[in-house]
């Protein structure tokens, strides 16, 4: 059975400081919404192990599959690995394939402590193997660990899409020069009649001129254009 819903766990102190825009849940929700996966929460904690380990244990018993971001590389501050192995209660080992591979690129004289601890995972979780990195990710029962560097988690991301949806999400946006309280109680009507379509209205400018767009989403496209269909014929009471 390929995930249905999914949450992304973020982890860095980076981003909570603002030092550094998060852009891969971003992409995640994008590439997990044309796959027809639900991308249901996105958490960002800090580099507190104890942190890491209780959000993680939150959501991969609440979701089908958790995807985490960052805290995978070579500093002190990277404890992703041994927070999540601790949080399976369960030993972070050296992969000897990862130290193999990593030998044979940099030698026996550049595998520094460093990048040793890039070799660790937690026992029994298989890799996660991409074009832009020779140090893996890694995958631990529902959960997935991918880097937090953009290109390098992109890549993994591609990755192990195979493991999530089936039946993509289809989107429609239609524009509106309203304010949203004069169509609030009549699109929640439209929303109550099409459980099977999500039904949102995002305004883009406030004041005497409103504009904005209501979007529409649902894996079922008969349902969705039915729903777009009651949307504009109750824009156009107004």
């Amino acid at each position: 059975m390929k995930h249905q819903t999914v949450a992304m766990l973020v982890i860095g102190n980076e981003v909570l400081s603002g030092r550094t825009r998060e852009a891969n849940a971003y992409l995640a929700a994008k590439q997990f919404f044309d796959r027809g996966c639900k991308l249901a929460e996105i958490a960002i904690v800090a580099d507190v192990d104890v942190a890491i380990m209780s959000t993680l244990n939150r959501l991969r018993a609440q979701y089908d599959a958790v995807l985490t971001s960052g805290g995978i590389g070579p500093t002190h501050d990277d404890i992703t690995m041994q927070s999540i192995a601790s949080a399976f209660n369960i030993e972070l080992i050296e992969h000897r394939f990862i130290v193999q591979a990593m030998t044979e690129y940099f030698g026996n004289e550049g595998m520094n402590e460093g990048r040793m601890r890039m070799t660790r995972v937690p026992d029994g979780a298989s890799l996660i193997r991409c074009d832009k990195t020779i140090a893996p990710g890694a995958r631990i029962e529902n959960v997935y660990i991918l880097a937090g560097v953009p290109d390098i988690f992109a890549s993994q991301l591609d990755s192990i899409l195979d493991d999530f949806g089936d039946r993509p999400f289809l989107r429609l946006e239609i524009d509106v020069a309203l304010p949203e309280s004069m169509f609030s109680n009549q699109l929640s009507l439209i929303q109550a009649q099409f459980d099977d379509v999500e039904i949102g209205s995002y305004p883009g400018r406030c004041g005497p001129e409103p504009e904005g767009k209501i979007c529409l989403s649902s894996q079922h496209p008969e349902r969705l254009q039915q729903a777009r269909t009651s949307v504009e014929a109750m824009l156009k009471q107004f």
